[in-house]
């Protein structure tokens, strides 16, 4: 295994942004992993995991220590019955690739997360979701190299500990463990999840195949969401994660709405809004929207005018605070004229 210096990270980022790392390596397998740890208890340096670089900002001045960029490859059928697979797919893996593979053979439980940028084990680790379906339910198991022990070990899917974009791999642990392998508890039983209006509309007359809501939801999201590893411009998929409230603050946003814009605001929002058991999912994005933010710049930063979630690196030279200052100024109007406290989802890395 090779170790670099002064590597440039923003090729190996979706938002095209990024300094130097100190030191840079590329990791395989748990072999790799051993020997770019113990460089760094040597050097006594930071060190951070890259995977596919797709939600995260890396500061102008880089990460003053060690990138560990994960490589690993690999998808196998660990177990298989009449109703369920157990699918083991390596951490390195193109996520929406993995999507398209389950679809073709018919496995169901992972298809409204088509088209999320990114490498299979950031998944486990923001505990991704999307149009009523989210990773913890399908996810049985992650292994992972424990940096501090340097033991391959198996943590199942209730110690990972999965809440809201959050696992124990993005909270209490984070930083501990390099992630090699995903098991998912996949069905081949049918079982459309089409709870999300954006979803339903589509299929109002029948019941769709795998194949027809991968498409659905490839299509959805084309229309809102500049597809990172594609897009022209620059960006980290959503950059604002969708306020979660009870009841009491749900009605306290709908008086503020009412007196900031009106009745209809309050309408719309009754239309858009989702609940989960006891909560309701606020979609940031009409927030955002409702605030007549969607045409925010700052410097080469802009706010996505068909999903104002996403921040794009519009000129392609926008820099890491051009995108930060943008994302404090959407926060502060946002909480001025709505009570909303905005909270970011990529991770920030090199900031102080």
């Amino acid at each position: 295994m090779q170790i670099q210096e002064n590597v440039i990270l923003a090729p190996y980022t979706t938002f095209k942004i990024g300094g130097p790392a100190r030191y840079f390596c590329i990791v395989k397998d748990q072999f790799d992993a051993l020997e770019a740890y113990e460089f760094a208890k040597e050097k006594k340096l930071k060190t951070f995991v890259l995977g596919g670089g797709s939600n995260l900002l890396i500061s102008d001045e880089g990460f003053d220590g060690l990138v560990i960029k994960v490589v690993n490859k690999g998808i196998e059928v660990l177990k298989e019955d009449e109703s369920r697979v157990l699918l083991r797919v390596a951490s390195g893996e193109v996520w929406d690739e993995v999507v398209r593979f389950a679809v073709t053979n018919n496995w169901w439980g992972i298809e409204n997360l088509s088209h999320i940028p990114g490498s299979s084990g950031a998944i486990a680790v923001q505990n991704v979701g999307a149009y009523g379906q989210e990773a913890s339910r399908v996810i049985e198991s992650v292994t992972v190299f424990n940096k501090d022990t340097h033991q391959i070990i198996s943590i199942n899917n209730q110690d990972c500990k999965f809440a809201y974009r959050k696992s124990i791999f993005n909270s209490e642990e984070k930083g501990k463990y390099i992630i090699f392998n995903i098991d998912f508890n996949l069905s081949k039983i049918p079982a459309p999840v089409l709870s999300y209006r954006d979803l339903s509309q589509k299929f109002t007359n029948s019941i769709p195949s795998l194949s027809e809501i991968r498409s659905a939801v490839i299509e959805i999201r084309n229309k809102k969401f500049p597809f990172p590893v594609e897009a022209k411009n620059g960006n980290a998929g959503s950059f604002f994660k969708n306020p979660i409230l009870e009841g009491r603050s749900y009605q306290e946003l709908k008086n503020k709405l009412a007196n900031s814009f009106g009745a209809s605001a309050v309408e719309a929002l009754e239309k858009k809004k989702f609940e989960e058991g006891n909560v309701i999912k606020v979609p940031a994005a009409y927030l955002i929207d409702i605030c007549g933010l969607k045409e925010l710049k700052n410097g080469g930063a802009a706010i996505n005018k068909n999903q104002p979630l996403v921040i794009i690196n519009h000129s392609g030279k926008a820099t890491a605070k051009d995108v930060l200052g943008l994302a404090e100024k959407v926060k502060e109007e946002v909480y001025s004229k709505t009570g909303i406290s905005l909270f970011f989802e990529p991770e920030l890395i090199g900031f102080n």
